[in-house]
């Protein structure tokens, strides 16, 4: 049995992301996934590392984090990009905890980045208008720096990406494709 994370890295619980999660979600559930779902701005945690060379341990909150990333084998990040950026505490979260060493390991043996070997994801990104015009210019949204220099450094692979222009309206026509994608992606997640 698959295990899936889904990571809500949006600053509010109520917008388009959380009907896209739930699309994905329930694709999931169809093919028998086991789900668990992490809300990164209800974590309480310093997001800013305080020392480049020491290791700083883990708040209460990250270390339960943790626990849910080793338990997953698929993670699915959804996230809103904002004038090009992601908010801070989604990029504190992901320092503390993706980048090396992992802090708060109780084996040290399990120290390091083999910690994330063998699971998959994906990034699924909804960019404001700005942002969408932007990446139609560049193609490189913030996305690609979590996905190259945070999940693929820490040898999770394949990670999948899926970039939504900026979304009006959930009614409209494009929403409902996009929903009708995630829940088909969900089926069929690695």
């Amino acid at each position: 049995m698959k295990n899936l994370l889904i990571l809500h890295g949006d600053t509010t619980k109520t917008g388009i992301n959380q009907a896209f999660a739930k699309a994905y979600r329930q694709g999931a559930e169809t093919v028998g996934a086991m789900v668990k779902e992490l809300y990164i701005m209800d974590l309480k945690f310093n997001s800013n590392k305080q020392f480049s060379n020491q290791i700083t341990p883990l708040e209460p909150d990250l270390l339960a984090a943790l626990e849910k990333i080793q338990w997953a084998s698929h993670i699915v990040l959804f996230c809103t990009v904002n004038h090009d950026s992601i908010p801070a505490k989604l990029s504190g979260f992901f320092d503390r905890l993706f980048m090396p060493p992992v802090q708060g390991m109780a084996d040290k043996s399990a120290r390091g980045l083999g910690v994330y070997s063998g699971k998959s994801a994906r990034i699924v990104s909804v960019l404001d208008e700005e942002s969408w015009k932007e990446w139609q210019l560049t193609k490189k949204p913030t996305y690609h720096a979590i996905k190259r220099n945070v999940l693929e450094r820490c040898r999770i692979s394949p990670v999948r990406t899926c970039t939504i222009g900026y979304v009006h309206s959930p009614e409209n026509d494009y929403t409902k494709k996009w929903i009708g994608k995630l829940h088909a992606f969900g089926e069929k997640f690695m």
